[in-house]
């Protein structure tokens, strides 16, 4: 009988656990959910075409720019923050390096036309890259030294940016780009975009970067309580900088790729990415508030906006209506977010008074060691003297 009663409460606790469990990850399950519902639904409304090898490499073509600025918005929305300029930045740096290669002088204030090194790929990039890190830089800065709310400071940037790229480019397209950007943006490697691989290794360095080093637990600690974080010695004001540098640099590198998929530098190619690309890291459950989220989780989301995209193009939606339901789809995955915040929420909660009330009464059932103590030699010495 006791032995019956011992199994049931074994399996009872175990089914406990695994619920407990599958609420804590719920934030990354329900996004991965919601992608193989939608892979299903696409493939039986658009049979033949949808699963086709072909199709699976163009989405993932279609989400691969937009990954390479989505790794760069999951550190910022981590952290609790919200970054505007990144496609602005992108944009930026592809004109930047495409300008600086062809040859066009750069006007910079009291120095007049600069010429740089024309015809020099790795100039281009340089430079290209030093003007991205600093917009990412300046956004720090605004944000974490004078207080300005993320939202407001990088709005200001990404007007900044965008006028930089017209005025450097005088609102011309630049045809003569760098052989590196048509090489990531329009080889293969076999059967696979060379664009989805660099997007992959993205996601994967970002990935490791968050998981494994201290900089990335930082960016956890400071996005789910950066009060406590500070009062824990992590230097918040920093980190925050660094995580709009790292999105800066995501962003110019993300803007080179553009470049040589679009085939030239044009200063309105990014005014589509800013939504898709903050859209990925929320689809991918993400939290808006920091402190939740991983790459996992903007992986899922890419593949989630991808599918999305494209399956409506399968089923040859009207053009005007595909934005409607995207918003739509969008709307609902931030609920469901928000939702699935809460469960997690709770779950971790339980768990915690559930670890507190199994240590209680591992205290409670331990046995207290009967020892006697031995006299002190002081008063055997004395009582023998008696």
């Amino acid at each position: 009988m006791g032995a019956t009663i011992s199994t049931s409460e074994a399996n009872k606790s175990g089914m406990s656990g695994l619920k407990l469990k599958l609420e804590r990850n719920i934030t990354f399950l329900g996004p991965l959910a919601t992608l193989f519902l939608l892979v299903a639904l696409f493939a039986i409304l658009a049979p033949g075409t949808f699963l086709s090898s072909g199709n699976i490499v163009n989405v993932l073509s279609q989400v691969s720019v937009l990954a390479i600025l989505a790794a760069g918005l999951t550190f910022v929305l981590l952290l609790g923050q919200m970054d505007l300029s990144v496609a602005a930045v992108a944009v930026l740096a592809g004109m930047v390096s495409a300008v600086i290669y062809s040859g066009m002088p750069m006007s910079l204030p009291f120095l007049g036309d600069i010429y740089f090194g024309a015809g020099n790929q790795w100039i281009a990039v340089l430079i290209a890259a030093i003007v991205a890190i600093l917009m990412g830089l300046l956004s720090g800065v605004l944000t974490a030294r004078f207080g300005i709310p993320s939202f407001i400071g990088t709005l200001g940037v990404l007007e900044m940016a965008r006028g930089l790229a017209f005025y450097w480019s005088d609102g011309q397209n630049v045809y003569d780009i760098m052989p590196l950007s048509t090489t990531l943006g329009e080889s293969f490697i076999g059967p696979i975009p060379v664009i989805v691989l660099v997007a992959a290794a993205t996601l994967l360095v970002g990935h490791i970067v968050l998981t494994w080093t201290r900089f990335g637990r930082y960016v956890y600690m400071c996005g789910a309580n950066p009060k406590a974080a500070q009062l824990s010695g992590v230097p918040v004001r920093r980190v925050t900088i660094a995580v709009f540098v790292i999105s800066g640099l995501l962003a110019g590198f993300g803007g080179l790729v553009l470049m040589g998929r679009v085939g030239s530098a044009q200063a309105t190619s990014g005014d589509n990415l800013l939504l898709p690309a903050i859209a990925a890291v929320v689809l991918g459950g993400t939290s808006l508030f920091g402190g939740v989220g991983s790459m996992k989780h903007t992986a899922v989301g890419l593949l989630l906006y991808g599918v999305l995209n494209n399956g409506l193009d399968q089923l040859d939606m009207n053009i005007y209506l595909k934005p409607f339901a995207r918003g739509a789809f969008l709307l609902a995955a931030i609920a469901l977010n928000i939702a699935a915040l809460r469960i997690a929420s709770r779950a971790q909660t339980r768990g915690d008074i559930g670890n507190i009330h199994d240590e209680t009464n591992a205290l409670i059932n331990e046995p207290i060691p009967h020892t006697t103590a031995p006299m002190p030699e002081s008063n055997t010495n004395e009582m023998e003297s008696r």
